[in-house]
């Protein structure tokens, strides 16, 4: 049988590129393994390429030096070998690299590999970052790379330095909103530090959509408030001027009546004068009331039905308007209410003090003092808005006794 030293020069360096090619199909094979983490495949790998190296060698060696003592004894001896086993051999070293790397791409293709996983995190919409301790890197998707770039100037080579600089923040990158949350995760007997970078600019605008909604409906809320506080006096208004205009009918339709009275009708004479005095009462009653007057004769009745002694230490300001006047007796009313009812007083002062720019209205009940923070809700709420509106304010003080304070500008 013919040995490979004797055969032509041309079938040698066909043999020689075979071992060459079989050489590099065995070093990607290899490699594949490594990143695929099959250490047996890879054992595999490096025996296929140490044996399709040493064939290669051999031939080159016979390549170069020929049968000659300056050829390795062992490349000699391997040229010695009959071409039918060099075919033999090279042959199964061809079906064992073809047949490895066939089953690691199969794997990869069925299997969930590093490869498949990069691949998946580098698709998804977030920003994926995992680091050791000392900050090195041990995988972060393409998403995060971009971010990093945008927000340090610089790619992601430290990963502890990014977490320290975004973790727990939301930051703008491209009009977008991004949230970055870090956490701590073990692996095994390995600590990981995890950086989540995710989209959250939807949520950002749903937030300000309810938030422009929130502040409308708070906006329509108070004016509810405020409608339902002067509805009262809007409608006693109205009745009042309804009651004048059935008087100036009703006084219409006696000078009517009069004119055309018989002369000498004595007893329809007495009845139309009964009725011109009631209207002129009527019409008289409204000017010659004292509302501020009546308000007080309200306030008294209101303590002697709380049964509180109520205690003036002076007279009511003369600057005050008849506006000011109205929301002070409604501050009284509600002061009242509230002393008896929250604090169980027995008694109230109402106290006024002047300055040049302020009219101060104090009431101070010797009921038991509120514990706590004071929050204005209910009646001292609507009091609130209803002092707002004339400029006036109500503030509330606890010392030895709760005061309830509504002060006046002056000219205001």
């Amino acid at each position: 049988m013919t040995p490979l030293m004797q055969l032509s020069e041309l079938a040698r360096s066909f043999f020689s590129l075979w071992a060459l090619l079989l050489c590099i199909l065995f070093i990607f094979g290899g490699a594949r393994a490594v990143l695929l983490k099959r250490p047996g495949s890879a054992v595999g790998g490096a025996l296929g390429l140490g044996g399709s190296y040493f064939l290669w060698q051999a031939l080159f060696d016979v390549h170069l030096f020929g049968n000659t003592p300056a050829a390795a004894p062992v490349s000699r001896a391997a040229a010695g070998v009959p071409f039918l086993w060099w075919i033999v051999c090279l042959s199964l070293l061809t079906a064992a690299g073809l047949g490895m790397l066939t089953a690691l791409i199969r794997r990869g293709r069925r299997n969930v590999t590093p490869e498949a996983v990069k691949l998946c995190l580098d698709s998804i919409p977030c920003g994926v970052c995992s680091c050791d301790d000392d900050g090195r890197v041990l995988f972060s998707n393409v998403c995060m790379h971009r971010l990093s770039v945008a927000l340090t100037g610089e790619r992601l080579l430290d990963g502890a330095y990014f977490a320290g600089k975004t973790a727990g923040t939301v930051q703008t990158v491209e009009g977008r909103k991004w949230r970055f949350t870090a956490r701590t995760i073990a692996l095994g007997r390995t600590r990981l530090h995890e950086l989540i970078a995710a989209d959250v600019t939807e949520e950002y605008v749903g937030i300000e959509t309810l938030q422009t909604e929130k502040e409308a409906l708070s906006r329509l809320n108070r004016e509810l408030r405020e409608y339902a506080l002067f509805i009262d006096e809007t409608v006693r208004r109205e009745e009042i001027l309804q009651a004048k205009a059935r008087i100036h009918d009703e006084m219409n339709r006696l000078m009517l009546s009069t004119v055309a009275v018989t002369p000498g009708d004595t007893a329809e004479e007495n009845r139309l004068f009964a009725l011109w005095e009631q209207n002129a009462l009527l019409l008289c009653m409204d000017a010659d009331a004292n509302p501020a007057e009546a308000a007080l004769r309200d306030i008294e009745n209101l303590a002697a039905a709380l049964k509180l002694r109520l205690v003036f230490s002076g007279p009511l300001p003369a600057g005050l308007t008849e506006a000011q006047q109205g929301l002070f007796f409604s501050a009284a009313g509600e002061a009242l209410a509230n002393a008896a009812k929250h604090a169980g007083a027995k008694q109230m002062e109402i106290s006024f003090t002047e300055s040049e720019t302020e009219i101060v209205c104090a009431f101070t009940n010797d009921g038991l003092l509120p514990a706590g923070e004071i929050r204005f809700a209910g009646g001292l709420n609507n009091l609130s808005l209803l002092a707002a509106r004339q400029g006036a304010r109500v503030e509330a003080a606890v010392r030895k006794a709760f005061t309830l304070s509504l002060i006046f500008p002056k000219n205001g």
